[in-house]
Formats: structure tokens, sequence, C-alpha cells
């Protein structure tokens, strides 16, 4: 997959778009900032990201094999790619998938992932795949809540070269799985690799935190739970999130 580099952009994802409409992008590429000044993260959230120490890009692909339906197997494929690089540099600690789309070190989140999607008729027609993992940053802002890096576990820099092309790798065989229908065995490495997956834990669901276990995800991207009532509920991630950390263990909402 070419590799189109650029010392600076406001939003990897906000440029692959722009490039897609003007025409400019017809095949599969990766888009590659050393830094960002307007990262994007889920919703109104920004991805904050040192300059030159972290890997933040975007994939431009055309993934019309897979119905508009299916498209969370996209996610799933793009979560796992995310989370086997990340074990590879951190062999020793477990590394998970937070639904819907960060990826944690034990818990911490070390990885962050926007899709944008377009649709044609039935298919989807492309998808601008946004990522930022934290690799060689040892400083963080004292606003976000559990950041983490590669480097804070292995206390050894990383090649930033070297490493989006042995993700890029890693990527086309995920990729490859879910466009030759290996559905099955993508929605078990998936619920494999689930944080918290079968642990009772606190969420917030309609704005009020109940405690329950994460079941499964269902093929819309719902997150799927069985409540301490004996319930069972899902939802997209506007009507569930998972509480982290001190919450967790019996903190009120605010």
């Amino acid at each position: 997959m070419k590799i189109i580099r650029k010392e600076s952009l406001a939003s990897t994802n906000s440029f692959a778009e722009q490039q897609l409409t003007e025409g400019k992008i017809s095949e599969p590429c990766c888009i590659m900032a050393a830094g960002q000044s307007a990262g994007k993260g889920q919703g109104s959230n920004s991805w904050v990201s040192e300059a030159g120490k972290n890997l933040t890009f975007s994939i431009v692909c055309f993934p019309e094999f897979l119905l508009a339906e299916k498209q969370f197997y996209l996610n799933k494929a793009v979560a796992l790619s995310v989370a086997g690089f990340v074990s590879e540099l951190v062999p020793d600690k477990r590394i998970a998938i937070k639904w819907p789309n960060d990826i944690y070190i034990e818990n911490h989140k070390t990885a962050g992932i926007l899709i944008q999607t377009a649709i044609q008729t039935d298919r989807m027609k492309y998808a601008i795949i946004g990522i930022g993992i934290n690799i060689n940053q040892e400083e963080f802002p004292e606003y976000l809540p559990n950041p983490t890096s590669i480097i804070q576990h292995t206390k050894t820099k990383t090649d930033l070269d070297s490493a989006i092309k042995r993700f890029l790798d890693i990527f086309k065989n995920r990729y490859e799985m879910i466009m030759n229908n290996r559905i099955a065995e993508t929605d078990r490495d998936y619920l494999n690799a689930l944080y918290r997956f079968g642990q009772r834990s606190f969420f917030e669901y309609e704005g009020k935190r109940i405690r329950a276990s994460i079941c499964g995800v269902n093929e819309y991207g719902w997150l799927q739970l069985n409540t301490d009532d004996g319930k069972m509920i899902c939802g997209d991630m506007n009507k569930i999130k998972m509480i982290v950390g001190k919450r967790n263990v019996g903190e009120p909402l605010r």
C-alpha cells in the first residue's frame, strides 16, 4: 500500500476526505502525518498527540465487498489489526479492544480509531480509517483520563517508519480475512480480545449507572449486556458507555 507522508495536517481523515472528493485518490493508500493540529476522535472529541512521537494516519480503502449492514466487520478488522500490532510491541501485557474503538494496554488507552464511510446503494463505497497510536510519547496532558504509550512499557524507542510498515502488513491480513468471508474467525478473535468481556463492570445506560457484563456485540456493532437483574440490553455508543477507572468501583455518576 502506498504511504503518503505529510509533516503536518489538521487531520489525516479530513485530508483524505478532501482528496477523495477531488478525485485524487482511487486506490487504497495510507496518509501519515508527523503532527496534527486538529486530530479527530469520536463525536466532538479530539485526538491529542505530540508531533513526531506517535503514529497518526488514515487508511483509505474501498471495501465494496461489504454490505452496508455488515460494515462493523471493517471496524472489527481494524481493531484487531491495532491490537495485534500493539501486542507485538508489548508482548508481556494484556492488550484489549475497548468497545467500540479504543485499544488498551491493561487498563490504559494507547490507541483510538475513527472510521468514516460512504455507502452506495447497499454496499460500502469507501472507508477512511483514522488511527492514532501512542508510541514514543512519554508525557500526556493531565486532562486525559487514562493514557499510555508503547515506550512507557518497553522503555525503548520505536522506529515509526518500520512500525507503520509492520502495521500495514497486519492490517492487510485482517482485511483479507473479511474480504474472503472468514467471518466466524473474525468474530471469535474480536470477542477474545474484547476488554472486560464477561466481567461484571459498571456502565452508563441511557444516563443511568448500571452493573452488567458484556456478553457480545451484534452484527450492527451494538454492545450486548447482561445486567445484574437478569435483563439483556443492547445499544450503540450513544446509549451505552463503559465506566473506566475509579468510577467503575462505586463512584457515582456526575
